[in-house]
């Protein structure tokens, strides 16, 4: 007991003094992230900090703080002003905070953006439309909205977002407490009997349709069918814990809780692959994945995403910004990035050598699975065409769009 007890000391010691140091270190030095979690290799941060000193002759230290919301995002850039350098949101969020002048050009002397063969066409294709010149956001990853499912629970494979909003898993259901992320497939769901037959690009074309909705009769049909969820235990409304109680459930080392008994959940793609696969938990433990969780995007139609860094418009340390952005461009760091987050970058050299990786019969992490299981997972890291034909993007609302989404959203917490 009393090594356990020392080596804690020695830990929490060696932490408090590396907060320190960074405390003590000259702002100009300083490099502040600001992302979600579990979302980037924190390893790569001394190699980033050796790797700077070599381009620059600089020093810098990396210092990371974590959002559970995107429109956090907007609140301490707009509202708070904060102090950070690179902020790390998504789609929608981006396009608000170029409109609002609250973010910088990327240095195109350190990295082009646009650079051919830089990035996989297709997600550059998709930046264009929150960043359509270019200049502002640095694609980091991508991946698509969907549902979760155990299938020891479902006893059948998913398809349909009847699954998480009819009655079927009632009571063993988990709505991600997003707001757009909520907004978006609960007005998918209202809108399947007229999206159902499509294909191609007509399918996609109403998917981003459905995305762009803000209209009265939309806003009310969605709280017509959320309120219901919010008022009983008919769902779980949670933002990241679900995914590891539905890893863990069935484990000899899992503990009860609200979402242990969720069957079908509202989930980011790369949150479903972070635990499919062995994964370390909210408090660093390391589990092993559970492969009896699949994942899908309705045939209704889902999101494909596209989260990307940005420079703040209150960065201190526009330099050293620059360069990180460059070096998470580098085939082993964006490879690192992607296994460490379960999700697949599209910086073209490390997607390209993931994607024939994971294709890999011999791939250590897929060998000796179920061969249906294996499709599945490579289908939720590389969506095909005929996945992202039905997959639309979030936009920015605008500032009435916003308010109508908002305040039904407040009225039903």
């Amino acid at each position: 007991m009393k090594k356990i007890i020392s080596v804690l000391l020695i830990i929490t010691m060696i932490a408090a003094l590396s907060a320190a140091l960074i405390a003590c270190t000259p702002r100009e030095e300083v490099l502040k992230l600001y992302m979600p979690g579990e979302y980037i290799d924190e390893d790569i941060f001394e190699e980033f900090e050796a790797w700077y000193s070599e381009q620059t002759g600089k020093n810098v230290k990396v210092k990371i703080k974590t959002f559970d919301s995107v429109e956090a995002v907007q609140r301490q850039v707009e509202v708070r002003k904060a102090d950070y350098d690179l902020l790390c949101p998504s789609d929608y969020m981006i396009e608000y905070l170029v409109k609002n002048e609250l973010v910088q050009k990327v240095d195109k002397t350190v990295i082009d953006i646009a650079a051919d063969g830089l990035f996989k066409e297709q997600y550059l294709e998709t930046t264009k439309t929150f960043d359509p010149t270019l200049e502002y956001a640095v694609p980091y990853m991508y991946g698509t909205l969907g549902i979760v499912y155990d299938i020891t629970k479902t006893n059948k494979k998913i398809t349909s977002w009847e699954s998480l909003y009819g009655d079927e898993f009632d009571g063993h259901r988990s709505i991600k407490d997003s707001i757009r992320d909520a907004y978006a497939s609960v007005c998918l769901y209202n809108a399947a009997s007229s999206l159902k037959d499509l294909e191609g690009k007509a399918k996609k074309e109403a998917v981003q349709a459905v995305f762009e909705d803000t209209s009265a009769a939309t806003v009310a049909k969605a709280k017509e069918t959320l309120l219901p969820l919010t008022e009983s235990d008919s769902a779980v409304w949670d933002v990241d814990n679900v995914k590891f109680d539905m890893a863990a459930a069935g484990s000899a080392s899992s503990k009860k809780s609200a979402s242990s008994d969720v069957a079908v959940a509202l989930m980011w793609s790369c949150d479903a692959g972070y635990v499919m696969n062995n994964y370390e938990d909210a408090n660093g433990k390391e589990h092993e994945g559970n492969r009896n969780l699949w994942y899908v995007v309705p045939e209704e139609g889902g999101n494909v995403y596209i989260d990307a860094f940005v420079i703040s418009k209150y960065a201190v340390n526009t330099e050293a910004a620059n360069y990180f952005l460059k070096f998470l461009c580098l085939k082993d760091t964006a490879m690192k990035n992607s296994v460490y987050a379960g999700a697949v970058s599209p910086v073209a050299a490390a997607y390209d050598a993931l994607y024939e990786e994971y294709n890999d019969p011999e791939n250590e992490m897929l060998k000796g699975v179920d061969a249906e299981w294996r499709a599945m997972f490579l289908e939720t890291m590389f969506p095909s065409e005929t996945t992202l034909d039905r997959c639309g993007v979030m936009r920015d609302f605008g500032k009435e769009g916003q308010k109508a989404v908002a305040d039904m959203w407040s009225s039903i917490q």
